[in-house]
């Protein structure tokens, strides 16, 4: 029996002495049956304020029986205790909603738990992004759209859209008033746009507000606004037109123009569009097989393929026919509202870029791609044909023609060539019966 007793003490002072080293581990052992309490911290400093928090840095004192430090606060009347590691040599502080004095107190600790004598510091946190934040709700086509910007930190913020449909009493205080939650969407941008679509066409009052990770919010805001009504086109009149000057063909019979419209929403052959080479920038032609007012265009891409990369088209234009006779491909002279010579009968309903919730660089590059804008990226463009910016925007068109003016690869590159790789394009608007 000793025998076993001594193999299995040997091999478990042999993990410990692999681990941590053999002269550490017999100094935790303790000869009286108790562990020494440990050392305090020999400096404790505040490195900067942030929004709603702290970081403190600190330097630990050459004790072995410490074990990491523990900071205790009290946030929104609750006592907060944080627990690090004696390996790490900073601490977040976060979640505060006002710009008043706090008090934390730091101590090490030991494998007991036991801790060390306690000092205090003392900080004034940046104003919080919930209270930073403002918001802006306008009607769109089937909707609404909240314009969020001052989130200057990049906090992860949850934006809570309300409406309530009773008009009949508009003197009636913002809270008292029986909202029904409609959606809520998650950002972490400083700035971006926010779109709720699927809403009945009637006039309501809408209400928003911000909440972050630790449950502060925002002051609620409330707007009137009316969702435009807007349909999904019958995609099952749609047909390539191959116009005799479009020149962004498809790669192979893998990759028709007909995959733009099929709904399958999949990433792989045959059901998306692509062509290998083509003229920078390029086109293609959809007959719609209706007339139409178009009121947004949704595109979906190459879903979690190379995001934000290559093939992707970044720059978009969007063009519609208006005449009665059918377009013949013909080209004409170019000018400054028709810089492609399309013939007379094309009118210019807008003009797109990928939008990116993190932003891009200054000099137009990529940059950082966070989960955000792998979310947004896969779930596709709503670009909106606004007639304040484009005064042909909501002309009655019968074939739509996207430009692809840029991909991820030949933006600012000088290239005269490209390719294109994209999912879905679908119109949507009001019918002409």
């Amino acid at each position: 029996m000793k025998k076993y007793l001594y193999i299995i003490l040997s091999g478990i002072l042999a993990i410990c002495s692999c681990n941590s080293g053999y002269d550490e581990f017999v100094r935790m052992i303790p000869t009286d049956g108790s562990v020494p309490s440990p050392k305090p911290l020999v400096s404790v400093s505040l490195r900067r304020t942030i929004a709603g928090g702290a970081v403190f840095e600190f330097v630990y004192p050459d004790d072995n029986n410490v074990r990491g430090t523990i900071a205790t606060y009290v946030r929104n009347g609750e006592t907060i205790t944080t627990k690090v590691s004696r390996y790490v040599d900073s601490l977040l502080i976060q979640g505060f909603a006002d710009t008043e004095e706090h008090d934390v107190e730091f101590c090490t600790f030991n494998v007991n738990e036991v801790k060390s004598a306690s000092e205090h510091m003392s900080f004034t946190p940046d104003p919080a992004s919930v209270n930073l934040v403002s918001c802006n709700v306008t009607e769109t086509y089937g909707g609404v759209k909240i314009y969020l910007e001052g989130n200057s930190s990049k906090s992860d913020l949850a934006v809570v859209l309300l409406r309530d449909e009773d008009l009949s009493d508009a003197s009636l205080p913002i809270e008292q008033r029986k909202w029904v939650e409609v959606t809520t969407l998650f950002t972490a941008s400083d700035k971006v746009y926010l779109t709720r679509r699927n809403l009945e066409p009637v006039e309501a009052l809408f209400a928003v507000y911000v909440r972050d990770h630790w449950g502060n919010t925002s002051k609620m805001m409330g707007f009137q606004a009316t969702p435009i009504p807007e349909y999904k086109l019958d995609n099952k009149n749609f047909a390539d037109a191959s116009l005799p000057d479009d020149n962004c063909k498809a790669a192979s019979s893998n990759y028709p123009v007909k995959a733009l419209w099929d709904g399958s929403g999949q990433s792989k052959s045959p059901y998306i569009f692509a062509c290998d080479e083509a003229p920078r920038p390029c086109w293609l032609t959809i007959r719609l097989g209706q007339t139409a007012h178009l009121s947004r265009i949704h595109t979906l891409p190459r879903i979690d393929y190379n995001i934000w990369r290559d093939a992707h088209p970044r720059d978009f234009e969007f063009w519609g026919w208006v005449k009665e006779e059918n377009p013949t491909g013909e080209k004409i002279s170019k000018t400054d509202d028709n810089p492609y010579g399309f013939e007379e009968g094309w009118v210019h309903l807008g003009t797109f870029t990928q939008y990116k919730p993190s932003g891009y660089e200054e000099d137009g590059s990529v940059g950082t791609i966070t989960v955000e804008d792998r979310e947004y990226f896969n779930a596709g463009n709503d670009f909106d044909l606004d007639v304040a910016k484009w005064p042909h925007a909501n002309d009655a068109v019968r074939y739509l023609r996207v430009v692809f003016v840029d991909n991820f690869m030949t933006y600012n590159s000088g290239l005269k060539t490209m390719a294109v790789q994209i999912g879905e394009i679908t119109p949507y608007g009001l019918p002409v019966e």
